[in-house]
Protein backbone atom coordinates (compact mmCIF):
# COMPACT_ATOMS: atom_id res chain seq x y z
CA UNK A 1 0.00 0.00 0.00
CA UNK A 2 1.78 3.28 -1.61
CA UNK A 3 1.98 6.44 1.35
CA UNK A 4 -0.89 8.29 0.04
CA UNK A 5 -3.23 4.90 0.31
CA UNK A 6 -2.47 5.01 3.87
CA UNK A 7 -2.74 8.96 4.17
CA UNK A 8 -6.53 8.89 2.60
CA UNK A 9 -7.26 6.11 5.09
CA UNK A 10 -6.02 8.06 7.94
CA UNK A 11 -8.02 10.47 6.74
CA UNK A 12 -11.31 8.87 6.42
CA UNK A 13 -10.84 7.33 9.56
CA UNK A 14 -10.21 10.62 11.46
CA UNK A 15 -13.73 11.96 9.54
CA UNK A 16 -15.29 8.96 10.97
CA UNK A 17 -14.68 10.04 14.40
CA UNK A 18 -15.71 12.76 16.88
CA UNK A 19 -15.19 14.20 20.51
CA UNK A 20 -17.57 12.82 22.77
CA UNK A 21 -20.37 14.96 22.83
CA UNK A 22 -21.12 14.80 26.55
CA UNK A 23 -17.18 15.47 27.77
CA UNK A 24 -15.74 16.84 24.28
CA UNK A 25 -12.52 14.95 25.71
CA UNK A 26 -11.95 11.39 23.68
CA UNK A 27 -12.71 11.14 20.12
CA UNK A 28 -14.99 8.16 19.60
CA UNK A 29 -16.82 6.48 16.61
CA UNK A 30 -20.16 6.90 18.07
CA UNK A 31 -19.96 10.06 19.95
CA UNK A 32 -19.77 9.08 23.29
CA UNK A 33 -16.93 7.87 24.96
CA UNK A 34 -16.79 4.64 27.33
CA UNK A 35 -16.48 6.73 30.35
CA UNK A 36 -20.01 8.87 29.41
CA UNK A 37 -21.88 5.67 27.90
CA UNK A 38 -21.02 4.20 31.72
CA UNK A 39 -22.56 6.73 33.28
CA UNK A 40 -25.07 7.38 31.29
CA UNK A 41 -26.55 3.96 30.23
CA UNK A 42 -27.75 2.15 33.60
CA UNK A 43 -31.55 1.92 33.89
CA UNK A 44 -32.19 0.44 37.48
CA UNK A 45 -34.87 -1.98 37.87
CA UNK A 46 -37.40 -1.08 35.47
CA UNK A 47 -40.98 -2.02 34.26
CA UNK A 48 -41.02 -4.09 31.76
CA UNK A 49 -43.57 -2.65 29.86
CA UNK A 50 -43.68 1.12 30.39
CA UNK A 51 -39.90 0.72 31.59
CA UNK A 52 -40.71 3.67 34.74
CA UNK A 53 -38.46 2.30 37.50
CA UNK A 54 -39.87 0.13 39.65
CA UNK A 55 -38.87 -0.77 43.19
CA UNK A 56 -37.87 -4.28 44.38
CA UNK A 57 -40.93 -4.84 46.79
CA UNK A 58 -43.14 -3.70 43.48
CA UNK A 59 -41.89 -6.24 41.50
CA UNK A 60 -41.79 -9.13 44.78
CA UNK A 61 -45.88 -8.04 44.57
CA UNK A 62 -46.41 -8.43 41.03
CA UNK A 63 -48.50 -11.35 39.88
CA UNK A 64 -46.14 -14.71 39.00
CA UNK A 65 -46.60 -14.29 35.48
CA UNK A 66 -46.00 -10.38 35.20
CA UNK A 67 -42.39 -10.26 35.69
CA UNK A 68 -41.17 -7.16 36.84
CA UNK A 69 -44.29 -5.03 35.71
CA UNK A 70 -45.50 -1.52 37.49
CA UNK A 71 -48.79 -1.56 39.61
CA UNK A 72 -50.51 0.93 36.78
CA UNK A 73 -49.23 -1.55 33.81
CA UNK A 74 -50.88 -4.64 35.70
CA UNK A 75 -53.87 -2.71 36.84
CA UNK A 76 -54.78 -0.42 33.45
CA UNK A 77 -51.72 -1.82 30.32
CA UNK A 78 -51.18 0.78 28.01
CA UNK A 79 -51.72 0.38 24.30
CA UNK A 80 -47.93 -0.46 23.26
CA UNK A 81 -46.22 -3.85 24.22
CA UNK A 82 -43.40 -2.22 25.97
CA UNK A 83 -40.96 1.04 26.05
CA UNK A 84 -37.46 0.73 25.13
CA UNK A 85 -35.12 3.45 26.30
CA UNK A 86 -31.60 4.21 25.89
CA UNK A 87 -31.60 5.78 29.27
CA UNK A 88 -33.15 7.82 32.30
CA UNK A 89 -34.06 11.28 31.51
CA UNK A 90 -31.86 12.65 33.94
CA UNK A 91 -28.03 14.76 34.33
CA UNK A 92 -26.60 15.11 31.55
CA UNK A 93 -28.73 13.75 29.33
CA UNK A 94 -31.84 16.00 30.42
CA UNK A 95 -29.45 18.85 29.36
CA UNK A 96 -28.24 17.29 26.51
CA UNK A 97 -31.95 16.63 25.02
CA UNK A 98 -32.90 20.35 26.01
CA UNK A 99 -29.87 21.67 23.71
CA UNK A 100 -31.12 19.28 21.13
CA UNK A 101 -34.16 20.54 21.05
CA UNK A 102 -33.51 24.64 21.91
CA UNK A 103 -30.40 25.19 20.44
CA UNK A 104 -29.66 22.71 17.79
CA UNK A 105 -26.80 20.68 19.21
CA UNK A 106 -27.95 17.63 16.75
CA UNK A 107 -25.33 15.98 17.71
CA UNK A 108 -26.39 14.45 20.89
CA UNK A 109 -29.47 12.76 18.69
CA UNK A 110 -26.36 10.89 17.15
CA UNK A 111 -24.22 9.86 20.02
CA UNK A 112 -27.81 9.21 21.99
CA UNK A 113 -29.40 7.23 19.08
CA UNK A 114 -26.35 4.59 19.08
CA UNK A 115 -26.95 4.22 23.28
CA UNK A 116 -30.85 3.56 22.21
CA UNK A 117 -29.41 1.37 19.33
CA UNK A 118 -27.51 -1.20 22.00
CA UNK A 119 -30.34 -1.44 24.11
CA UNK A 120 -32.80 -2.56 21.14
CA UNK A 121 -30.18 -5.00 19.85
CA UNK A 122 -30.09 -6.22 23.26
CA UNK A 123 -34.22 -6.17 23.75
CA UNK A 124 -34.70 -8.25 20.32
CA UNK A 125 -32.45 -11.10 20.46
CA UNK A 126 -35.35 -13.72 20.66
CA UNK A 127 -37.88 -12.12 18.84
CA UNK A 128 -38.03 -10.32 15.32
CA UNK A 129 -37.71 -6.66 15.03
CA UNK A 130 -40.86 -4.50 14.23
CA UNK A 131 -41.47 -4.16 10.44
CA UNK A 132 -41.44 -0.60 10.42
CA UNK A 133 -40.01 2.35 12.35
CA UNK A 134 -42.79 5.36 12.66
CA UNK A 135 -41.29 8.47 14.22
CA UNK A 136 -43.74 10.52 16.39
CA UNK A 137 -44.55 14.04 14.53
CA UNK A 138 -44.62 17.50 15.00
CA UNK A 139 -47.04 19.70 13.80
CA UNK A 140 -46.13 21.95 10.65
CA UNK A 141 -46.00 24.93 12.52
CA UNK A 142 -43.59 23.44 15.45
CA UNK A 143 -41.57 22.04 12.58
CA UNK A 144 -41.36 25.35 10.80
CA UNK A 145 -39.89 27.05 14.16
CA UNK A 146 -37.95 24.27 15.29
CA UNK A 147 -36.58 23.60 11.59
CA UNK A 148 -35.99 19.77 12.64
CA UNK A 149 -37.98 16.71 14.10
CA UNK A 150 -35.22 15.49 16.71
CA UNK A 151 -37.56 12.11 16.43
CA UNK A 152 -37.23 11.98 13.09
CA UNK A 153 -33.31 12.20 13.17
CA UNK A 154 -33.44 9.07 15.66
CA UNK A 155 -35.88 7.33 13.50
CA UNK A 156 -33.68 7.45 10.19
CA UNK A 157 -30.49 6.44 12.12
CA UNK A 158 -31.67 3.40 13.45
CA UNK A 159 -33.42 2.74 10.74
CA UNK A 160 -30.08 2.24 8.75
CA UNK A 161 -27.81 0.64 11.34
CA UNK A 162 -30.70 -1.47 12.18
CA UNK A 163 -32.05 -1.96 8.50
CA UNK A 164 -35.61 -1.91 9.63
CA UNK A 165 -37.84 0.41 6.82
CA UNK A 166 -38.75 4.21 7.73
CA UNK A 167 -42.52 4.62 7.68
CA UNK A 168 -43.55 8.11 7.62
CA UNK A 169 -47.19 7.14 7.40
CA UNK A 170 -47.96 9.32 11.15
CA UNK A 171 -48.88 13.16 10.81
CA UNK A 172 -49.71 15.63 13.60
CA UNK A 173 -52.91 17.25 12.80
CA UNK A 174 -53.25 19.24 15.99
CA UNK A 175 -50.75 21.89 17.63
CA UNK A 176 -50.49 20.73 20.71
CA UNK A 177 -48.75 23.28 23.23
CA UNK A 178 -46.15 22.06 25.09
CA UNK A 179 -46.65 19.50 27.44
CA UNK A 180 -44.16 20.34 30.25
CA UNK A 181 -45.35 20.77 33.71
CA UNK A 182 -48.51 19.04 32.45
CA UNK A 183 -50.43 16.77 34.28
CA UNK A 184 -51.16 13.13 32.97
CA UNK A 185 -54.88 14.05 32.34
CA UNK A 186 -53.96 17.24 30.90
CA UNK A 187 -51.58 15.80 28.29
CA UNK A 188 -54.49 13.41 26.93
CA UNK A 189 -56.96 16.12 26.90
CA UNK A 190 -54.32 18.02 24.56
CA UNK A 191 -53.56 14.84 22.25
CA UNK A 192 -56.77 13.90 21.95
CA UNK A 193 -57.28 13.71 18.26
CA UNK A 194 -53.85 15.03 17.43
CA UNK A 195 -52.54 12.40 15.07
CA UNK A 196 -53.79 11.15 11.82
CA UNK A 197 -52.40 7.92 9.85
CA UNK A 198 -52.08 8.71 6.17
CA UNK A 199 -51.17 5.14 5.28
CA UNK A 200 -51.70 2.27 6.19
CA UNK A 201 -48.50 0.40 8.34
CA UNK A 202 -47.02 -3.46 8.77
CA UNK A 203 -48.91 -5.32 12.14
CA UNK A 204 -45.99 -4.53 14.09
CA UNK A 205 -43.97 -1.28 14.63
CA UNK A 206 -41.95 0.99 17.09
CA UNK A 207 -42.96 4.66 17.18
CA UNK A 208 -39.79 6.32 18.04
CA UNK A 209 -39.58 9.51 20.43
CA UNK A 210 -36.45 11.87 22.22
CA UNK A 211 -38.48 11.78 25.60
CA UNK A 212 -41.16 9.60 27.14
CA UNK A 213 -42.70 11.24 30.24
CA UNK A 214 -46.01 9.81 30.91
CA UNK A 215 -47.09 8.34 28.27
CA UNK A 216 -49.27 10.27 26.77
CA UNK A 217 -48.63 11.10 23.50
CA UNK A 218 -46.88 7.35 22.50
CA UNK A 219 -50.37 5.99 24.01
CA UNK A 220 -52.27 8.33 21.83
CA UNK A 221 -50.45 7.42 18.67
CA UNK A 222 -50.69 3.66 19.47
CA UNK A 223 -54.23 3.46 19.50
CA UNK A 224 -54.75 5.42 16.57
CA UNK A 225 -52.49 2.63 14.90
CA UNK A 226 -54.09 -0.02 16.51
CA UNK A 227 -57.29 0.88 15.45
CA UNK A 228 -55.82 0.68 11.81
CA UNK A 229 -54.62 -2.70 11.54
CA UNK A 230 -51.38 -2.99 13.53
CA UNK A 231 -50.96 -5.38 15.65
CA UNK A 232 -48.21 -5.07 17.78
CA UNK A 233 -47.08 -1.22 18.59
CA UNK A 234 -43.22 -0.98 20.70
CA UNK A 235 -42.11 2.52 21.91
CA UNK A 236 -38.45 3.21 21.24
CA UNK A 237 -37.06 6.56 22.84
CA UNK A 238 -33.66 8.01 24.40
CA UNK A 239 -35.01 8.43 27.65
CA UNK A 240 -37.65 7.62 30.44
CA UNK A 241 -38.41 9.83 33.18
Amino acid sequence: MSFFDNLRRAAEKSLAYSNCSFCGLEQTEIGICTPCLSAVEPMGRSCRTCASPIEASQAAQSEPDAGSSCGQCLQKPPAFQKVIAATRYRFPVDKALSELKFNKQLHFARSLSHVLERRVRLSYQDTSYPEALVAIPLHPKRLSERGFNQSEIITKHLANTLSIPHNNALTRIKDTPHQIGLSEKQRRKNLNNAFYLQKPLPSHIALVDDVVTTGSTVSEAAKLCLQNGVKQVDVWCLAKT
